[in-house]
């Protein structure tokens, strides 16, 4: 679907099952200190009826994206904690605009930091403040609507 510096991003398989939770096991215990006790079949119940976009660089799975696809929704994006800042996250959100119908949203919890910054750097702004979820976090919705070939008239 999308390829450049050697960044692969293709859907998911059911073969890719156990790198993705992997990956999310790694990445939440690397960065998200507030998740107690995470376990890698988390990744099941998180991801269930999502649509997945997985990230190769040199033919290794190094991050995903899950969607809604339904309501342009991001639920999750996960990229190995080995593999940060080469790039991945912005290639998984330039593949999910290929096939969002609206520009997307997703939540982001305020204590994220660099997850909030890259967004903003991708044209992403917040548009609500959710205090009562547990944790607090972020609506944010995507600005660049040139970026989006399906985007409803």
């Amino acid at each position: 679907m999308l390829n450049s510096s050697k960044i692969i991003v293709l859907p998911a398989t059911p073969a890719d099952h156990d790198q993705l939770a992997q990956i999310y096991l790694n990445a939440r215990l690397a960065t998200f200190p507030w998740v107690k006790h995470p376990r890698l079949t988390d990744f099941s119940r998180d991801s269930k009826g999502e649509y997945l976009l997985k990230a190769e660089l040199n033919h290794q799975i190094v991050g995903f994206l899950s969607f809604y696809r339904e309501e342009n929704f991001i639920h999750l994006l996960f990229v190995d904690p080995e593999h940060m800042h080469l790039g991945v996250g912005k290639h998984l959100i330039e593949a999910v605009r290929l096939l969002a119908t609206e520009p997307v949203t997703l939540k982001c919890v305020r204590k994220n930091s660099n997850a909030l910054t890259f967004y903003k750097a991708l044209g992403f702004k917040i548009v609500d403040h959710s205090l009562w979820q547990t944790p607090p976090s972020y609506t944010l919705q995507d600005t660049k609507k040139e970026a989006y070939p399906l985007l409803k008239k």
